[in-house]
């Protein structure tokens, strides 16, 4: 029996894990609703390299709020946090 295998996707890397994780876990110090807009967001900053601030864990959640607000006005989203 043959078995196919997956084809490399940049997006599965442990690493990119690991900092999706991280990410998410801003929404959730923030205690927003967790949505496949927020998924979005972390893979849509992913893929443009975002590095958070590494001053403290409320610069990386401000920072986060900024821009998910900026993002989700771009793209017409009701989404708040």
């Amino acid at each position: 029996m043959l078995t196919k295998t997956k084809p490399f996707d940049w997006r599965e890397r442990d690493e990119l894990w690991q900092q999706r994780s991280f990410l998410l876990s801003c929404f959730v110090r923030m205690k927003a609703e967790i949505t496949t807009h927020t998924y979005e967001f972390i893979d849509y900053l992913i893929s443009q390299g975002y590095k958070p601030p590494l001053t403290s864990l409320d610069d990386v959640d401000r920072n986060i709020r900024q821009l998910y607000k900026e993002y989700a006005e771009h793209t017409n989203w009701d989404d708040r946090i």
